[in-house]
């Protein structure tokens, strides 16, 4: 599951990590029972993921108001939330189920679920939270038949090794692949490498959009299987963003390449809590010259962190890709936005599209949960994984 102390693998300014100092003293009540959430629960949530922060040098949280659900209604027909509650009620952890009918493994579609979003308040993580949260999802997980279940857990998450290493009697984790999620920073235009035209793409261009990434991507471990229409792809529904969204690549008039862009914020903010003394000094310089050239400079404490997902990179060569995230960072050079996030496996060749840009970057590892225990000797490790960090 997504790491305890509600850090994302969706974006990283700065070195982003679990805080240094021991969680608030306040009054804990012992966790009571766990349940499926419901709409009633929407206020709770919002709080819970407000009180799980990420730490460092920059402080930020996702702000998941005034629709927690949102996000798992872009995650499947199947997607459940569980929650925890204190004997007085109050929740205080919270995990949820994204399901995919349909991903590729070894090649062949298979149906596949990925658990996310794991929130423990900070009063309770040296609890019985996690466990229960745990218990309570692979005892549904055998009454469904879900026989595969993956996991992403950010590199150095300490609090999350007692999971990893199957203390208390925990479903085990298997060690997948490591992905890494770049942060892509706005400053200067790039030249478009010669012979390939990038643009925005239309209905039309569907039918070879969907050509692309069944030949390239159904090679990757867990890559979605393209749905009918493909916006949608695995996991995102009527909501999801439209094929206006997606940049193509063309050489000769033949689509060599996709990248779809998607801002989240109707849903999903990453909101800024403090600047480190780093970084404070930094924003000094660093705001006034951004707005003298007409870059978006960055936010003060309390406000939205402007950035967009680069996701679904699906291309020929690597100078095919290249070519999208060219025309994608200087299409959006004056766009409002800070950075943009993108994600490879960290043994993906075609990661080298992205050099060059200046960019920052943090590692996520992705974990196999086999509750029938039948996948725990199979060689996932072998191929190159996928991983949609939107989805998180």
């Amino acid at each position: 599951m997504s790491p305890t102390v509600g850090s994302s693998a969706s974006t990283r300014c700065a070195v982003a990590h679990e805080p240094s100092s021991a969680p608030p003293k306040v009054k804990t009540l012992a966790p009571s029972r766990t349940r499926w959430a419901t709409p009633a629960d929407n206020d709770a949530l919002v709080a819970l993921v407000r009180e799980c922060p990420m730490q460092g040098e920059i402080g930020l949280y996702f702000d998941r108001s005034p629709d927690f659900f949102a996000l798992s209604r872009l995650q499947g027909d199947g997607a459940k939330i569980c929650v925890v509650e204190a004997t007085d009620g109050r929740i205080v952890g919270c995990a949820a189920l994204a399901h995919y009918p349909a991903m590729y493994v070894d090649g062949v579609p298979h149906e596949v679920t990925y658990a996310c979003d794991l929130r423990i308040h900070p009063a309770h993580r040296r609890g019985f939270v996690a466990k229960r949260i745990h218990n309570f999802l692979e005892a549904h997980a055998h009454e469904q038949g879900l026989e595969l279940m993956f996991a992403s857990v950010m590199r150095g998450n300490q609090a999350m090794s007692p999971v990893l290493e199957g203390k208390a009697g925990l479903v085990p984790y298997h060690p997948l692949a490591t992905v890494r999620n770049y942060t892509v920073q706005f400053l200067l235009p790039r030249r478009r490498p010669r012979g390939i035209e990038v643009r925005r793409a239309t209905a039309a261009d569907v039918p070879a959009m969907r050509e692309l990434w069944t030949r390239r991507m159904s090679a990757l471990q867990f890559a979605p299987v393209p749905a009918e229409p493909l916006h949608t792809g695995a996991g995102l529904g009527a909501s999801g963003p439209g094929i206006e969204a997606h940049f193509v690549a063309l050489r000769d008039g033949q689509l060599t390449g996709s990248l779809l862009c998607w801002d989240q914020r109707a849903f999903k903010r990453l909101r800024v809590l403090s600047y480190g003394p780093r970084l404070q000094r930094m924003r000094r310089w660093y705001n006034p010259i951004a707005r003298l050239v007409g870059r978006t400079p960055l936010p003060d404490a309390g406000s939205v962190m402007p950035y967009f997902y680069a996701v679904r990179p699906c291309a020929d060569s690597v100078a095919d890709l290249r070519a999208l995230y060219v025309a994608v960072h200087n299409s959006f050079l004056k766009g409002g936005y800070v950075f943009f996030s993108t994600m490879f496996d960290v043994r993906d060749p075609m990661a080298a599209a992205l050099e060059g840009f200046t960019m920052e970057h943090v590692d996520i590892d992705l974990f196999l949960i086999d509750p029938a225990r039948k996948w725990q000797n199979h060689r996932f490790g072998e191929r190159i994984c996928y991983f949609d960090p939107s989805m998180v």
